[in-house]
C-alpha cells in the first residue's frame, strides 16, 4: 500500500497485491500501503490509518513517502518502507506508487490543489483504487458541496479521477465521509458548535438538527476493514469493494444535537443545568446568511462557519447516519457511547 502526502498534510497510498486470486479465495485483496507525515488534523487521521493498517491481521506492507528534507520519523515495523523526494517530481512518484493498489490522500484543505498531480502520477503507474481526499460531510449531497467552499476541490478530485478512468480502464475512488471530528473539533473547538465550556454559555439554534460525527479511531478502523473487503460478493454486494466504487464510505461514532452535546458537557464537569446560560434566539439560517457575507467580504474563517451551519442545520445533510448505520454492520465497527467519549477526551 502506498501512503505518501505533502506540506502541511498526509497522503496515504496502498498497493495490492494481485486481487483475483484473492479474491477466489475469500481473503483480504490489498497487501501494501504509502504514507507521509505534516503536523495537522489530517495527520492525525493519517496516523490512527497506519496504527490500524500494521494492527490489521491482513500483513498489509507499507510504503512511506515523505519530503527529502522531511525530520518526520514513522514507527519501527518491517511492514514499512521510507522512500523520501520531491511531491512534484514525477518518476519519482511513479517509481513509489508502482505495483500499488490503492493510494490514500489526507492532505491539510490549504495544499488540496496538490492532490490532482499526484493523482495523475498515480494513474500512469497503474493504481486503480484512490482514497482522495474527503474525511468532512457527505460528498454526494450536491447542495452541502455547492455551500460549502472547501468541498469544492473533493469533488473536483473525484471528476478527476472518473475522467482519468477513461484512459486508465479500472481506476476508482472511494470517498470517506466523516463530518466534524471528535477530538479537534467538536471537544476541543466546541464553541464552534455552540459550547463555550469557559464561559458556561451555549447556543442552541432553533432550527438545528442531530449531525454525524466520528472519532479518529473510528475513523482509521473504518478505512482499514474497507480495504480488506473483497472486490465483490454476491451474497452481500455491500460488503465488497465494489459497492464502494466511485461511492463513499460514511463513518460515524455519534449522532447527537446540540443539546446532546451541552449535557454530555455538563454531566461530565459535574455542572447543573443553572450553572450555563443558554441561548436559544438565534437560527443556522441567520448564521449561514452572515458567513456567506463574510465570504463575500474576504473573510476565509465564514468557510468554516457555513461547514458547520451544513453539519448541525436540520435537513441540509449532515445527518447520514441511516447509511453509516448499514456501513457500521458491514464493517463490523463498534457503537461509541457519546458521553463517555466526551468525558474521556475532556481528561486527556
Amino acid at each position: 500500500m502506498l501512503w505518501t502526502g505533502v506540506e502541511g498534510g498526509a497522503k496515504f497510498g496502498f498497493g495490492l497485491q494481485p486481487a483475483l486470486n484473492s479474491f477466489l479465495a475469500g481473503e483480504p485483496v490489498f497487501h501494501s500501503l504509502h504514507y507521509r507525515a505534516g503536523q495537522s488534523d489530517m495527520w492525525k487521521v493519517g496516523s490512527t490509518v497506519l496504527k490500524h493498517l500494521l494492527e490489521s491481521p491482513d500483513d498489509f506492507k507499507i510504503t512511506v513517502v515523505t519530503r527529502a528534507d522531511s525530520q518526520a520519523t514513522f514507527p519501527s515495523n518491517p511492514s514499512i518502507t521510507v522512500k523520501k523526494g520531491s511531491y512534484t517530481d514525477g518518476p519519482f512518484l511513479q517509481d513509489a506508487f508502482k505495483n500499488q493498489d490503492v493510494v490514500i490522500f489526507a492532505l491539510h484543505f490549504m495544499v488540496q490543489e496538490a492532490q490532482i498531480g499526484m493523482i495523475d502520477e498515480a494513474a500512469k503507474a497503474g493504481v486503480k483504487w484512490i482514497v482522495p481526499n474527503e474525511y468532512s460531510g457527505d460528498g454526494l449531497n450536491e447542495s452541502m458541496v455547492e455551500g460549502v467552499p472547501v468541498s469544492g476541490p473533493k469533488r473536483q478530485a473525484r471528476r478527476h479521477i472518473e475522467e482519468l478512468s477513461k484512459t486508465h480502464e479500472g481506476l476508482k475512488w472511494i470517498g470517506v465521509a466523516t463530518n466534524p471530528f471528535f477530538e479537534p473539533f467538536l471537544i476541543r473547538q466546541a464553541k464552534m458548535f455552540g459550547i463555550d465550556s469557559e464561559s458556561h454559555t451555549a447556543t442552541i439554534y432553533s432550527d438545528a438538527g442531530a449531525f454525524n460525527a466520528s472519532t479518529m479511531d473510528q475513523i482509521g478502523l473504518a478505512v482499514t476493514r474497507t480495504l480488506s473487503l473483497p472486490i465483490s460478493d454476491k451474497s452481500n454486494p455491500r460488503a465488497s469493494l465494489q459497492h464502494y466504487a466511485n461511492n463513499f464510505l460514511y463513518v460515524s461514532s455519534f449522532c447527537v444535537t446540540q443539546k446532546q452535546i451541552l449535557q454530555a458537557f455538563q454531566k461530565a464537569k459535574g455542572d447543573s443545568e443553572a450553572d450555563w446560560k443558554v441561548i436559544d434566539d438565534k437560527t443556522i439560517k441567520q448564521w449561514m446568511q452572515d458567513c456567506q457575507e463574510g465570504l463575500k467580504q474576504g473573510n476565509m474563517q465564514a468557510g468554516w462557519g457555513l461547514t458547520m451551519c451544513y453539519y448541525m442545520g436540520e435537513g441540509l445533510g449532515g445527518n447520514y447516519e441511516d447509511k453509516a448505520k448499514q456501513d457500521r454492520k458491514v464493517l463490523d465497527l463498534p457503537e461509541e457511547d457519546f458521553e463517555e467519549a466526551v468525558k474521556r477526551a475532556l481528561k486527556a
